[in-house]
């Protein structure tokens, strides 16, 4: 296959595709995830985010674009890793009720292992979703859409009771974005608590086995006599 000329790779200077594969653009991505997560999109500055990637701006702007489009692209990345991993791990997954528990679990294990994610998406949403662009959106709506596939899946077959998924996602994600990024308030709380002996920081994970058992016990409709 031929490779693209270079008009149709560049525009007034800059890249019109995004080279994921290479390790500038990997460290310039991974620069401004931890800035943005730190210091939302309005506290950073395109000069700590090259500084930090060991670019300068204008490697920036040619790999990727303004500070605009390199926050989107972001935010895509975390919203698209849910989506990815959810539509992958459970596409197989018939039964609605193991469903919801592994869409609990994706969301638990996702933001474990990157806490970037909830602080930029938490960031995002406090600022009144201003910069969420209709991509972004569209790929929100697939992490969504899983979730109303085993809630309709459920409903027909009698097992859960009728709830509106959006509220239900809303539910399940939004506690495990907080818990995720309240970590060090309730670390201070238990020692407030008790100053002898703080009691065991529970983990996003055992929160969401917490929230696992509560959510399905609420949702599961009384077996038929």
């Amino acid at each position: 296959m031929p490779r693209p000329s270079k008009t149709t790779l560049l525009d007034h200077g800059r890249r019109t595709v995004i080279d994921y594969e290479s390790d500038t653009v990997r460290r310039i991505l991974d620069a401004a995830e931890s800035l943005f997560a730190a210091n939302c999109f309005a506290g950073t500055r395109m000069e700590e985010i090259a500084a930090a990637a060991g670019v300068n701006k204008a490697t920036i702007y040619y790999h990727i674009g303004d500070k605009e489009k390199l926050y989107d692209v972001v935010l895509t990345r975390h919203f698209a890793y849910f989506a990815d991993r959810l539509e992958r791990e459970l596409a197989d997954c018939d039964d609605p009720i193991e469903g919801l528990r592994g869409v609990i679990r994706i969301h638990a294990e996702g933001f474990s292992h990157n806490s970037n994610a909830p602080r930029t998406i938490a960031h995002e949403l406090a600022g009144g979703s201003r910069r969420s662009s209709p991509e972004l959106l569209a790929i929100y709506a697939r992490i969504h859409n899983v979730t109303a596939r085993f809630v309709r899946q459920g409903v027909a077959a009698g097992r859960l009771l009728p709830v509106d998924t959006a509220v239900l996602q809303m539910l399940m994600a939004g506690s495990l974005l907080v818990s995720t990024i309240n970590a060090p308030f309730r670390t201070r709380l238990a020692e407030t608590l008790d100053k002898d002996q703080p009691p065991p920081m529970p983990s996003v994970l055992d929160i969401a086995a917490f929230l696992d058992s509560v959510v399905i016990a609420a949702l599961q409709a009384a077996p038929s006599r």
